[in-house]
C-alpha cells in the first residue's frame, strides 16, 4: 500500500513564540487522512513535541551530524533527535549541499546514523538549473540517491525530489518535470515514497498532487501558516482520493 506524505519544512524561521503559535494552530486545524510530518528548527523541537504528542502529527529534524557524540561544538546527534521525539529526520536538503558543501559521503553517514537511533530518514536529492541546461539531471539524481543509499534499510526511507532551481523561487518544475523525474527515482527505488518539494503551494498542490509518482510534498514557506499547509493538504488529499477533502 502506498504511503502519501505531506511535510513542513520549517527551516530557519520564527522565534519561539511564533512558532508555538504555528504549531497550536497546525494541532488545533490538521485533521488528515495523510501522514503528516513538521520539521521545526532543532531549538524548537521540544516543545513543538509537547504540543504535538495529543495529536497524529509527527515530528522530525531539519538535520543531524553523523557521530553519535564527542567533541563536535555546535552539532547534533541522531540520537538526541531521537530523545526529543522526532520520528524522522531531513538529510541531504540542497540548502546543506550547497551552502555548507556537504558531500554524497556526508549524506550517507547522516542516513546511516539516523537509521542506526531507529529514525526515520527524508533524502533530499535534486539538480542545479547548470546541471538541468546540461543534460546532466538525472545523472545527479541517480547518483545522489545510490550513493546516500548504499547498504541502506528502504524501509526507513522516504525520498524528497526538490529541483533546486524551483526551492524558494516560487517558480515550481512543471508536471512534465517532476513527471519524468518522479517515474526515474521510482525505478531506483520502487516501493520507496517520493515526495516533491520545490515552491509548492495552495495553488499548486491539486495539479502537483495529481501526477502519479508524486507520493507527496516537503513544503517550505507555504508550511510556515497554519491555513496554507492545511490547504496544501487538503488539495493533496483531494487529487489522490483520500480522506474527507
Amino acid at each position: 500500500m502506498r504511503r502519501f506524505i505531506v511535510a513542513a519544512n520549517w527551516k530557519m524561521h520564527f522565534v519561539l513564540e511564533e512558532a508555538l503559535n504555528v504549531a497550536r494552530d497546525m494541532a488545533k486545524d490538521i485533521k488528515a487522512s495523510v501522514e503528516v510530518i513538521v520539521f521545526p528548527p532543532a531549538v524548537f523541537i521540544h516543545p513543538v513535541f509537547e504540543i504535538f504528542k495529543q495529536t497524529h502529527l509527527k515530528l522530525g529534524a531539519q538535520n543531524i551530524y553523523f557521530e553519535q557524540k564527542g567533541a563536535f561544538t555546535g552539532e547534533i546527534s541522531a540520537a538526541m533527535v531521537k530523545s526529543l521525539g522526532c520520528e524522522y529526520v531531513i538529510v541531504g536538503h540542497s540548502e546543506r549541499r550547497h551552502i555548507f558543501s556537504e558531500s554524497d559521503i556526508e549524506v550517507h553517514k547522516k542516513v546511516k546514523a539516523a537509521i542506526e537511533n531507529d529514525l526515520k530518514v527524508v533524502v533530499c536529492v535534486g539538480e542545479t538549473l547548470k546541471e538541468r541546461e546540461q543534460n546532466k539531471a538525472f545523472d545527479v539524481v541517480e547518483r545522489q540517491i545510490v550513493s546516500a543509499l548504499d547498504g541502506i534499510d528502504l524501509e526507513k526511507v522516504v525520498v524528497a525530489y526538490e529541483p533546486v532551481w524551483a526551492i524558494g523561487t516560487g517558480v515550481a518544475a512543471d508536471v512534465k518535470t517532476i513527471t519524468q523525474m518522479h517515474n526515474f527515482i521510482r525505478e531506483l527505488v520502487e516501493n520507496v515514497p517520493i515526495l516533491y518539494g520545490g515552491s509548492v503551494k495552495d495553488s499548486n498542490a491539486f495539479e502537483l498532487g495529481n501526477i502519479d509518482n508524486v507520493d507527496g510534498f516537503l513544503v517550505g514557506s507555504a508550511s510556515l501558516k497554519s491555513d496554507s499547509f492545511s490547504n496544501i493538504i487538503a488539495a493533496f488529499e483531494k487529487a489522490k482520493g483520500v480522506g474527507s477533502a
